[in-house]
């Protein structure tokens, strides 16, 4: 039955809002590495020796003029914030080893350096704390869960430079040298337990770890084991994407990820955030610096043995034109009824699955429904609703002497328009004799509507029909006035809108859009959301709005287009001076006694 499921047709609309928030944890992810010129296109040098099993790579550009213009993005607030994490991340790589990137990486390193984070072999994992050639973790706050591990791989561009820092261990640090299948592996400890294990393979890399058993794995692949590189799919997917200079590209290795992250307790990435594309075998993703901000462009495909296959229909059209400029977040559609029935499947065995949020389990959403309405969300909703959808979060007309408010408006395109008027007749029955409500007919801009309100005034909810076959169902005191007969102004021509979702996908299969300009002071709109930290609301402030556009490429790949624009401050300056007391650099004399 699983198996049969599973050759259904697919939508991409779901697929898209969980992997725009896998790019963004990327694309911070790819904030924490060091500078110099951008990446060719193709795939990333340093994929071609991470473990084909790593859980996911970062590679990032080392062109300083790229990170300067990143540094650049955001208010003076999270601005000076990204400069300390930054410097944080220096001290702790660099500054505490006795390490300078000006000095002692920048002259010999390649274009772009790539992390990764790998699982340890079983011996590894078993192995005692302190068994010969294990390193352990030099620093609590690195991304190392347990006895997983951040490997880098720095390609070389001087291998003469790079040498010269290798064999150069600093201050008290006790360095032990060892084979292992004929490269050199040196192993660095010192009493401050920064400690790290680096090798140099075949003058092409140099690879570093805080656990030898990462480097070992690395030195595994470069002898000839399977590489991320030569994963089935990657180098394909990342042919439907024609960014120029990306500041980073990133790969998810999805099972891997989502197996890593049932069983873990720490989380790298939010269990939820893998549901929506845990059937696919990788996510692939460049991130590109723009004048208005950051663009993502990314790829998942499915496995080459997967009995799934995408019907490829690109058909969302209408829906930003019929919702209003007000519209403050939306996510759109092609076909409701598919989408149901994707996220409400299973991926077949073997891939592990991670649970759906509790508010947003299929069977909370079914019972919920029941017990408000009566109403059986797979018998009685979902067969009428193979069309354009949206959802949308929109700011309504302020009464004189008030301020503005919000409200959710539902559209979806009938499909069978006779059981879906049956469906709301249920509802205003429902209304009336269970809750009270006062149901009524009326018109707004001319246009026939059915208004529903509550016995103390305190909700009012509009149901009606736009041209022909578009359902709406508004939720909130004259909200419906922002789109009938018809909006002043479309979402479609709101300039944020467009900015946010201007894409080459065209068609496309779905958006999602937020305007944080004004949903980051939410107490102007009366919304009812949770007070945010002074941190939480600068870093808000930074971003002005975000666009995510899903289209259908073929029977096994679906691509992405992500926008995130953000402020603009001044030219950046030169970062915190080092928290840490410097070490002597390999490249300077020690200072006398």
């Amino acid at each position: 039955m699983v198996g049969k499921l599973f050759k259904q047709r697919k939508s991409a609309l779901w697929l898209a809002l969980g992997t725009a928030a896998g790019f963004a944890i990327g694309g911070v992810t790819a904030w924490w590495f060091v500078q110099r010129r951008p990446t060719t296109a193709g795939l990333p040098t340093g994929t071609t020796v991470i473990p084909q099993e790593a859980v996911m790579t970062v590679s990032v550009s080392t062109d300083r003029g790229q990170w300067q213009q990143l540094r650049r993005f955001g208010t003076p607030e999270t601005q000076a914030a990204f400069d300390r994490t930054l410097a944080q991340w220096r001290d702790r790589l660099l500054t505490a080893n006795g390490l300078s990137y000006q000095q002692d990486i920048q002259p010999w390193v390649g274009n772009e350096i790539t992390a990764a984070l790998l699982l340890p072999p079983t011996d590894a994992a078993n192995a005692p704390a302190d068994a010969p050639g294990t390193v352990q973790p030099y620093d609590p706050t690195a991304l190392v869960m347990g006895e997983q591990a951040l490997v880098f791989v720095l390609p070389i561009a001087d291998p003469a430079k790079a040498q010269q820092l290798l064999s150069s261990p600093q201050g008290d640090q006790d360095a032990v040298a060892r084979d292992y299948k004929g490269v050199q592996i040196r192993e660095v400890h010192n009493q401050t337990e920064r400690a790290y294990a680096a090798s140099v393979l075949g003058n092409r890399f140099v690879v570093v770890s805080d656990h030898t058993w990462a480097v070992e794995q690395v030195i595994d692949t470069f002898k000839g084991e399977a590489s991320v590189a030569a994963t089935p799919g990657y180098s394909q997917a990342l042919g439907y994407i024609t960014a120029a200079n990306p500041f980073a590209q990133i790969y998810v290795n999805v099972p891997a990820a989502t197996t890593f992250t049932s069983n873990n307790a720490i989380q790298p990435i939010p269990p939820q955030l893998l549901v929506p594309i845990q059937a696919n075998r990788g996510l692939a993703s460049t991130v590109t610096l723009e004048s208005e901000g950051l663009r993502m462009q990314g790829v998942t495909w499915l496995a080459p043995n997967s009995k799934t296959r995408f019907r490829v229909i690109n058909n969302t059209e209408r829906m930003p034109q019929l919702l209003p400029s007000e519209t403050l977040l939306t996510a759109m559609g092609g076909n409701l009824k598919q989408l149901w029935q994707n996220y409400t499947e299973q991926p077949p065995e073997p891939l592990q699955t991670v649970p759906k949020p509790g508010f947003l389990n299929p069977d909370t959403l079914r019972q919920g429904l029941r017990n408000l309405t009566g109403l059986d969300l797979d018998n009685d909703v979902m067969p009428w609703t193979a069309g354009e959808f949206a959802l949308g979060l929109v700011s309504a007309p302020a009464a004189a002497g008030s301020t503005s408010k919000a409200g959710v408006v539902v559209m979806v395109q009938a499909s069978d328009r006779r059981a879906a008027d049956q469906t709301f007749q249920r509802l205003d029955e429902i209304m009336r004799e269970r809750y009270r409500f006062q149901v009524s007919e009326a018109e707004i801009g001319g246009q026939s509507v059915v208004n529903w309100v509550s016995p103390f005034t305190a909700l009012t909810v509009s149901r009606g029909w736009l041209d022909g076959n578009i359902a709406f169902l508004a939720i909130g005191p004259d909200l419906a006035s922002t789109f009938l007969p018809a909006p002043a102004q479309s979402l479609a021509d709101n300039e944020q809108f467009r900015a946010a979702t201007s894409t080459q996908l065209e068609p496309n299969n779905g958006h999602f859009f937020i305007e944080l300009d004004r949903l980051a002071n939410p107490e102007n709109l009366n919304l009812p959301l949770p007070a945010l930290s002074e941190e939480n609301r600068a870093f808000l402030k930074a971003i002005r709005a975000i666009g995510l556009t899903a289209a259908l490429q073929d029977g096994r790949t679906t691509q992405y287009d992500v926008r995130v624009l953000m402020r603009k401050g001044d030219a950046p300056g030169a970062l915190p001076p080092p928290a840490l007391p410097a070490a002597p650099s390999p490249t300077e004399a020690s200072p006398a006694p």
